[in-house]
């Protein structure tokens, strides 16, 4: 049977909820009528839809076609020029991800950009209690995130929505990311005045420098990569929900992919399958 009412996707938001935007408030209310002008436009024909997920920057609604699942991705805010960069990045290389099937981001149609991509089954590493299953899986990203860091770009940062990239360094992207993961005043407020002095010294060390920028995931850790489980088996497929960010140095995602505060398990795993195929030279190590 044909779905052609999606009101069950609205979303009654109340006045009070001043954390979110304009633009958040009205996708979401009007979720339903807008899945239901891109469908027509597309012309789908789902047997069923849900809510399947909502992140920092996406709504992600399931459609059920005849013979497959797909998602259509909305961004309130996000013009999604990054995410696509990144998944034909991930085609391009042959590495697992989710399909890019159409895209529109002009917000001339509907007031926001979307994709419309393939379904992507399974569940995130960050799900996986096993350590053996977990080491496993970080191996498999590890693996795939080099050969990620294989593929040059033409610039930093994130292409605009017409496929321009802005003369930026690696470093002016590097302080955008920390803006955008502790902007002001939260430095001020968790560091001493010497700390914040010694992380503006390390934001312009030269060792920094990256001469060639390459396609970089952004976000990376377990809960960017998507796995399915049978047994005591795991595979690794597809890499999910990159940064702001997709263009720089590699070496952000594995620094990135190895904080602390992440399983053990899966930092091992990591490094081990980063470096499968080559160890990291003196100057990265650094």
């Amino acid at each position: 049977m044909i779905v052609s009412d999606f009101r069950h996707l609205n979303h009654t938001v109340s006045p009070a909820a001043t954390e979110l935007s304009e633009a958040w408030q009205r996708s979401l209310s009007r979720l339903g009528d807008y899945t239901a002008m891109v469908v027509r436009a597309l012309n789908l024909r789902p047997q069923a839809a849900a809510l399947y997920r909502q992140t920092d920057r996406h709504l992600l609604v399931r459609l059920t076609l005849s013979g497959e699942h797909v998602i259509l991705r909305v961004a309130p805010e996000d013009d999604l020029s990054a995410h696509v960069t990144f998944l034909r990045g991930l085609a391009a290389g042959g590495l697992p991800g989710a399909r890019l099937i159409q895209r529109d981001l002009s917000k001339a149609f509907v007031p926001f950009a979307y994709t419309l991509e393939s379904f992507v089954a399974g569940k995130t590493a960050a799900d996986l209690d096993d350590e053996h299953l977990l080491h496993s899986i970080a191996r498999q990203a590890g693996r795939a995130l080099r050969r990620l860091h294989r593929q040059q770009m033409p610039g930093f940062g994130r292409p605009t929505i017409s496929g321009r990239w802005p003369r930026l360094s690696w470093r002016h992207v590097l302080i955008a990311i920390g803006q955008r993961l502790a902007g002001l005043p939260i430095p001020q407020l968790i560091f001493s005045p010497e700390e914040v002095q010694t992380l503006q010294a390390v934001l312009h060390d030269p060792r920094l420098d990256c001469p060639s920028p390459v396609l970089m995931h952004g976000n990376f850790g377990p809960h960017a990569v998507r796995c399915t489980v049978g047994g005591q088996h795991v595979h690794l497929e597809a890499f999910e929900e990159p940064g702001w960010f997709v263009s720089g140095d590699g070496l952000f995602d594995l620094a990135f992919g190895l904080r602390a505060h992440l399983p053990a398990a899966w930092r091992e795993g990591l490094y081990e399958g980063y470096c499968s195929a080559g160890a990291l030279s003196v100057a990265e190590s650094e």
